[in-house]
């Protein structure tokens, strides 16, 4: 029979259930199992002994911190008892005791408040820096990476020149790495400071050659403008409108760097016209199509088929070795 008092049990119907309502909802089967393990800790509150709360409470407490399943999936925290899984939940944050707060999830800032991350977004940072602690670079080279950042639109023609960026920007002393972005956390980029040096992680949340692209120059941007030496930047919704000053400070040195020349192309807009246009500036067309998206100059719908999906070419970072 199962113990419903062990919360890392995955039992079938509930799984199902919180699919078929993350589904329906628009949200994530990690936000429901989490409230599960809230209903349950009160459920058993009503009737079990004090020794048995105790262990659902902890229990709850972890998957409250962090999206332990997923984490699981992920193979960042191993399967065992509950005093293994809180031991690998504290070495994963970095964290003497799961009382404790991470001192980087302090360090780092949303893009547009200073609301603490959530667990989702907690956690996703903490495969990056995980994964960042694992390669190497040169010396961080500020000149360097202004230069990359100021020729990026010019050497990536193709959805297949994205393999080589990662070598490209540890060559300049950045760790670039892909982090798969949780369920709920809409997290677009972040770049931030360890004790090496500067990071910066994508999460491919619109895996789309603009959009990666502008991603990438934008938290160059934070890298270049001084913006994270003391405190990180996490992007979310990186593609909305800005409204911090610094936000779009980012902003417009992403735009100056993707593409520095005005666009002259005029109306109406055929997709032979944005061809010449990108020959003409010397970028994929995909860049074009993008400013004259984000511009509100051309529907969001439209010439969608110049703007190649660049989903494999981000995996292939996942295989990047240490320079």
């Amino acid at each position: 029979m199962t113990n419903l008092g062990d919360s890392s049990v995955d039992i079938p119907w509930v799984s199902t259930t919180a699919s078929e309502i993350a589904a329906a909802t628009g949200t994530s089967a990690e936000t429901w199992l989490r409230l599960q393990d809230t209903y349950r800790l009160w459920e058993l509150s009503q009737s079990q002994p004090d020794d048995k709360l105790t262990d659902v409470a902890r229990r709850a407490r972890l998957t409250s911190m962090v999206p332990l399943r997923e984490l699981r999936k992920r193979g960042e925290i191993p399967e065992g008892e509950l005093e293994v899984q809180e031991r690998a939940v504290c070495n994963f944050l970095g964290i003497p005791s799961l009382e404790a707060t991470p001192s980087w999830a302090l360090a780092a800032r949303r893009s547009e408040s200073d609301a603490p991350l959530s667990p989702p977004q907690l956690a996703w940072l903490g495969c990056v820096r995980r994964r960042a602690a694992a390669l190497s670079s040169t010396a961080y080279d500020a000149g360097g990476l202004e230069l990359l950042a100021e020729e990026l639109t010019a050497t990536i023609r193709e959805p297949e020149d994205l393999l080589g960026l990662p070598a490209q920007l540890a060559g300049v002393g950045v760790r670039l790495v892909h982090t798969v972005r949780f369920d709920d956390s809409k997290i677009d980029g972040a770049a931030f400071f360890d004790d090496i040096g500067p990071v910066i992680s994508l999460s491919g949340r619109i895996a789309k050659l603009d959009s990666v692209l502008f991603t990438l120059l934008h938290e160059i941007a934070h890298i270049h403008l001084g913006h994270v030496e003391k405190r990180g930047a996490v992007d979310i919704d990186l593609l909305g409108t800005a409204t911090s000053g610094r936000e779009r400070q980012a902003d417009k040195t992403a735009t100056r760097w993707a593409l520095p020349k005005a666009l002259g192309i005029k109306a109406p807009i055929s997709r032979a016209g944005v061809l010449a246009c990108a020959e003409s500036l010397g970028v994929h067309p995909a860049m074009v199509v993008g400013r004259l998206h984000h511009d509100g100059v051309l529907p969001w719908s439209h010439l969608n088929g110049l703007v190649p999906g660049v989903r494999s070419q981000l995996e292939a970072w996942l295989e990047a070795k240490a320079s």
